[in-house]
């Protein structure tokens, strides 16, 4: 699956479970950077005080995109609902 679709799904799938959701695609609000360079995660969806941080990823970028996982993975874990997931396409 394309990584704009992707991203569309996941986030089709949260909001019918009605999760607040923001994306990094147009259509949605975007997200809030994070962490002290500014990295926007390309889904956050928060519902009743829980947070997930997700990121779609590519065969291609899997690997490229480590510094930005250890980002949105320790602001994840400065938060006790707060979680931090990889889906890949």
């Amino acid at each position: 699956m394309h990584f704009l679709a992707k991203v569309k799904q996941i986030a089709g799938r949260l909001r019918r479970k009605s999760w607040d959701i923001k994306t990094d695609i147009g259509g949605f609000e975007q997200p809030a950077p994070i962490g002290k360079n500014g990295k926007i995660p390309d889904i956050v969806a928060k519902k009743r005080g829980a947070k997930k941080i997700i990121e779609v990823e590519t065969l291609e970028t899997m690997g490229k995109d480590k510094k930005q996982h250890e980002t949105f993975r320790r602001s994840a874990a400065h938060q006790r609902r707060d979680s931090f997931e990889i889906e890949e396409t």
